[in-house]
């Protein structure tokens, strides 16, 4: 590529030329002016950026120009690099109708001198940008998003990229998308969790290699969709490993409630069927007496693991931890006994109080919803194990459903074993059972109960996050209508609900779900 430099009036302008008239290939390479022009190799630009940039400050001196003209973006990127440090140009005007990219907005940031750009389409987030190193942005067509993919997750500021949690991929995606998606994880410093729909193998390689080449690491990439390419079966199948300990990126594919229900549930049940008839059998021919001396050993075993913690969270000073967790978060402790927990075990995330039952507990998470299931708060193998926070929960902010789950040890009482007491008249008629509190480290949460019930196995109340009003509404309508009993209590699209989730019976869960009233 061959550029023509143009000088007119106060303006330098680079226009591109994939071919040279016969007037300018003469100029080819040169640093001699001839009628105000100036012909040059995008390869001899990219060799001589020092000797360009002294060129052209002395340039812009002698000739006072203080405007600079760009043909298109690719040129800009080109050139920009040699304007620096040259203190005399203070206006930028980009000629086409493109995007402004965020590369060339890093450029910008750096030449203390600019003072106004005009382009075709300047993005909302790069206006902050921009305004805040004092320099002046003209879009010439007025857009809020320039990509599905900024508009699907609400991008319109910086720090709304910076802060981003969660986002999702829609396929098919455009070049601008691509685009976008690799100037947010380049920006961004708390991305957790990727949601895509429906990718190939090639969109799922392209995606991972962004993630890996701006360093996000621990993320959850959740793959959605029925119909999921073979090629990403088998990609999975002999690379998901390796990708989780190399880049620390966790996929998993999510079935709709619809798939789950017509395929997974039915192979579940049968697994439970066979399992229940095993045990039965072994229940069948073992003593009664050891049942409930097992039963017994298990309620010592929490008793005891309670008065420690109790008693580790009085004697642990934690004004140090703190002042470590606030710096790294940047959000204020409101609970430190919440960190000193964490002196325990680090997957502690906070405390769950349910009135008129046992359950007054630490609560843990992990990075899948099983290792809880078989492990109390010291990690080691209990069959009680300990209540735990969904995966996909976070824990700095409230989501729109916190879901915590639980063993349902009925005869010990345990964990979620005396849950079962909300099932009763008695306990729900009476408004002092019906709050629910939950304690993390940056806040304390008042929840009030307005749904009870006891439904067959299914997930369709394990959503954590709504990136739309009306499926949240939809989602919270089915749940209140469900319930044993109407708690008179109005939701809408702001409503934080907490669910917690444990089994009923073999085939059955008891769920219990309260709106956040009070933080």
């Amino acid at each position: 590529m061959k550029i023509l430099v143009k000088i007119k009036d106060n303006k330098l302008s680079f226009l591109n030329r994939k071919k040279l008239n016969y007037e300018y290939k003469n100029m080819l390479n040169t640093n001699v002016i001839s009628n105000d022009e100036l012909v040059f190799s995008d390869e001899y630009i990219r060799k001589n950026y020092k000797i360009l940039s002294a060129f052209f400050s002395e340039l812009t001196k002698t000739y006072n120009l203080n405007i600079l003209s760009f043909q298109t973006m690719e040129v800009a990127l080109l050139i920009m690099p040699i304007f620096n440090k040259i203190k005399n140009i203070n206006s930028i005007y980009y000629a086409s109708e493109e995007v402004l990219p965020y590369k060339m907005c890093e450029y910008l940031l750096k030449c203390n001198n600019i003072k106004y750009i005009s382009a075709g389409y300047i993005p909302q987030f790069m206006f902050e940008m921009l305004d805040k190193y004092g320099i002046i942005p003209e879009s010439r067509d007025e857009v809020l998003y320039t990509s599905s993919f900024m508009e699907l997750n609400g991008l319109t500021t910086y720090s709304t990229i910076f802060y981003k949690y969660s986002v999702l991929l829609d396929y098919p995606l455009s070049n601008q998308d691509l685009e976008d998606f690799s100037t947010f994880c380049k920006i961004n410093k708390h991305l957790k969790i990727v949601h895509v729909n429906m990718p190939t193998k090639i969109n799922l390689e392209e995606i991972i290699y962004i993630l890996k080449e701006y360093r996000h690491k621990n993320i959850r990439l959740l793959i959605h969709g029925d119909q999921i390419d073979e090629d990403i079966i088998e990609y999975l199948k002999k690379h998901n490993k390796t990708i989780k300990k190399r880049y620390k990126i966790l996929i998993k594919i999510k079935y709709s409630e619809k798939f789950i229900e017509e395929n997974i549930v039915y192979e579940a049940n049968n697994s439970i069927l066979r399992a229940c008839a095993i045990l039965m059998f072994a229940l069948a021919i073992g003593s009664i007496g050891m049942v409930l001396f097992d039963n017994y050993k298990s309620i010592k075993q929490v008793s005891k693991i309670q008065k420690e913690i109790q008693t580790h969270i009085i004697a642990t000073d934690v004004e140090d931890i703190v002042k470590d967790l606030e710096k790294d978060s940047k959000n204020k402790i409101k609970n430190d006994y919440i960190a000193a927990l964490m002196t325990i075990n680090s997957d502690a995330v906070g405390w769950l109080k349910v009135n008129n039952t046992n359950i007054d507990y630490a609560v843990l998470q992990y990075y899948d919803n099983k290792f809880y299931l078989s492990h109390n708060i010291y990690k080691e193998q209990d069959p009680n194990g300990w209540l735990f926070l969904d995966y996909e929960n976070r824990t700095d902010i409230v989501d729109d459903n916190t879901i915590i789950y639980g063993h349902n040890r009925l005869i010990n009482g345990v964990m979620f074993g005396t849950l079962n007491n909300v099932l009763y008249k008695n306990w729900y008629t009476n408004p002092e059972n019906q709050i629910i509190r939950f304690d993390t480290l940056y806040g304390s949460y008042k929840y009030k109960i307005f749904s009870i019930y006891v439904i067959p196995t299914t997930n369709d109340y394990m959503t954590t996050t709504f990136f739309k009003d009306d499926e949240k509404i939809a989602f919270l309508e089915l749940i209140k209508n469900r319930s044993i009993y109407d708690f008179k209590i109005d939701l809408n699209k702001d409503s934080k609900i907490i669910t917690l989730s444990t089994c009923h019976d073999e085939t059955q869960k008891l769920v219990v779900h309260g709106v956040l009233i009070e933080e």
